[in-house]
């Protein structure tokens, strides 16, 4: 595999790990949806069948990914070395 298509690295901070579980409980499939996502293409909407939003304002630079009506992740991507960064994990307000 060419560098440009390994898949991403997901990083989730050690406070978001129980969120993380939980969700992964109460969604099934959705989450591993998710995943699949965000290893292979994190910032391509089209590919995201309209889950994916890029925040603004305060949040700029953070993306939004639905996992349900009521879950969802937010991350940054770091291209040059292929991570993924979860920000938050958890049910819209």
């Amino acid at each position: 595999m060419s560098p440009s298509n390994e898949e991403y690295r997901i990083e989730l901070k050690k406070r978001l790990e129980k969120n993380w579980e939980a969700l992964e409980q109460e969604t099934s499939g959705a989450l591993e949806r998710c995943k699949k996502f965000l290893k292979e293409t994190p910032e391509n909407r089209l590919k995201s069948s309209g889950k994916l939003k890029k925040l603004k304002g305060r949040f700029k630079g953070i993306l939004q990914y639905d996992v349900t009506d009521q879950a969802r992740v937010w991350y940054r991507v770091d291209r040059r070395q292929r991570i993924v960064y979860i920000e938050y994990i958890g049910h819209h307000r």
